[in-house]
C-alpha cells in the first residue's frame, strides 16, 4: 500500500521523470515540464504555486498528482498531472491519488477541479478515468497540441 506525502524531496525530481516517461503516453518535452515544475517549486520560484502530492511505495514513487490554484479565478484550481506508473495500474491508486488531491483543494477553499487532456486515441484511459471519477468534459478544441491532437477540458463542482 502506497504512503501519501505533500512535501518534495530532492530525489523526486529525477524519480517523478522516470514515473512519467514509464506511463509511456508523454514525450520528452511534457516529461522535462514535469522536471521544471518540481525544480521550480523547490527552488521557491515565483510563480511556482505548484502542490504535489506523492505517492511512495516498496520500489519507490507509486504515482503522483501536481495541481494549483488558477490565478485570477475565483477558488477554481487546475489539476496539471496525474500519473501512476504502469506496474501500479488497476489498484485504484490513480483513485486515491485522485480523491485526496480533491480534498485538498477543497480544505484550500477550492469549489472546482479542472484537468485537460489529449483527444488521442492512446489517452482514451484518462478521459475514461475523468469521467468515472465525476468528471465532465466541458470542451475539446481539435488539432490544440497537433494536427490530429486535440484538448479535452474536464471539470468537477467539489
Amino acid at each position: 500500500m502506497s504512503q501519501f506525502r505533500y512535501e518534495l524531496r530532492a530525489e523526486d525530481e529525477a524519480d517523478i521523470a522516470g514515473l512519467v516517461a514509464r506511463t509511456g503516453v508523454f514525450n520528452e518535452e511534457e516529461v522535462a515540464i514535469a522536471r521544471e515544475l518540481i525544480r521550480d517549486t523547490r527552488a521557491g520560484s515565483p510563480g511556482a504555486d505548484y502542490l504535489f502530492l506523492i505517492a511512495d511505495g516498496m520500489t519507490g514513487i507509486e504515482g503522483y498528482t501536481c495541481y494549483g490554484r488558477i490565478p485570477g479565478t475565483d477558488n477554481r484550481y487546475e489539476l496539471y498531472w496525474i500519473a501512476v506508473d504502469p506496474d501500479s495500474h488497476r489498484h485504484g491508486l490513480g483513485r486515491a491519488l485522485l480523491e485526496a488531491s480533491e480534498h485538498d483543494v477543497r480544505k484550500r477553499g477550492g469549489t472546482h477541479l479542472f484537468a485537460e487532456t489529449s483527444t488521442r486515441d492512446d489517452y482514451a484511459p484518462a478521459r475514461r478515468f475523468y469521467g468515472a471519477n465525476g468528471y465532465s468534459c466541458y470542451a475539446e478544441v481539435p488539432d490544440f497540441h497537433a494536427d490530429g491532437d486535440g484538448l479535452a477540458i474536464f471539470g468537477k463542482r467539489l
